[in-house]
């Protein structure tokens, strides 16, 4: 990462934080608890991969620091507000080696703190300097947003009533992880006036999000059976495939090479760290 993108990276935890203490008044003590909570989520750190993707495709299309900025807060922060949902919802003890913020807070101080992180997300693209994309950055915003929770509720389903079929497993997926994965840097190009490219953006990284759940799969393949998550190798399972886990590494790296591809057709590089990732998941399938 270069200095510039690290520099950017710093910006982003500040604005983050920042958007979460907005509504706090001097005379507001205690800290309200919910503000508290979103606090604590967020310095409990992460890997901020969406916000890395959506940095460097800005910079490789050349917009500005402060609109890359708030493009990748944005992002950070509808993945944050969704992590933390979903652990109220799976009833997660643990996220990055802390509580989370239901176990630490409670469950409707984690139902607020989503909620208060998702706000933040459209607050952060409220400043974008040109104010004749924001109409543009929303309306993607919202609707990657309502993949999300379309995903999360079909996942919810699953555990009620087994998925036997892949394609079922893949639309799931792309739901939950590739609209986060594809947004950053769809953001990067409607900001770019770049929107032809997007389609191409979302099938980059549907595949990526695809071949990261499926390797995630596989190193969790013993929990996920004892809790009936859902899980590439027991969906091969549950229809009948024989060596169900060799069948989910060929599909990972079928997924991952995908991405590759698209991703290094997007112009001016701006697909190179979806590249990075891809690659790097290509060395933790391996291992396996």
């Amino acid at each position: 990462m270069n200095t510039l993108i690290e520099i950017s990276h710093q910006a982003v935890e500040r604005l983050m934080h920042a958007l979460v203490q907005v509504a706090i008044k001097p005379e507001d003590q205690p800290i309200p608890a919910t503000i508290k909570a979103a606090q604590y989520h967020l310095e409990a750190g992460g890997q901020r991969v969406r916000a890395k993707l959506a940095l460097h495709a800005c910079q490789a299309l050349g917009i500005k620091s402060e609109d890359a900025v708030r493009i990748a807060a944005a992002v950070e922060l509808l993945h944050n507000a969704s992590l933390v949902h979903d652990d109220l919802q799976d009833e997660e003890k643990v996220r990055r080696g802390v509580p989370t913020v239901c176990a630490a807070y409670g469950k409707d101080v984690a139902i607020c703190t989503g909620d208060l992180l998702l706000s933040a997300a459209y607050g952060a693209l409220a400043e974008v300097s040109d104010p004749t994309l924001i109409p543009a950055l929303l309306r993607c915003v919202h609707e990657r947003t309502t993949m999300v929770i379309q995903g999360q509720c079909s996942e919810l389903s699953a555990k009620d009533c087994a998925i036997a079929d892949v394609s079922s497993y893949e639309k799931i997926v792309i739901g939950k992880s590739g609209a986060l994965l594809s947004l950053p840097m769809e953001l990067a190009f409607i900001a770019a006036r770049k929107t032809q490219w997007c389609p191409r953006i979302q099938e980059a990284a549907h595949a990526f999000g695809v071949g990261y759940q499926m390797v995630d799969d596989l190193e969790d393949l013993r929990e996920d059976a004892e809790h009936h998550n859902l899980n590439i190798v027991l969906v091969l399972e549950a229809a009948g495939k024989s060596e169900a886990k060799v069948s989910a590494r060929k599909y990972a790296q079928q997924y991952l090479e995908q991405s590759v591809s698209l991703a290094e057709s997007l112009p001016s590089k701006s697909g190179a760290m979806l590249v990075e990732f891809a690659l790097i998941l290509g060395k933790r399938l391996k291992a396996h």
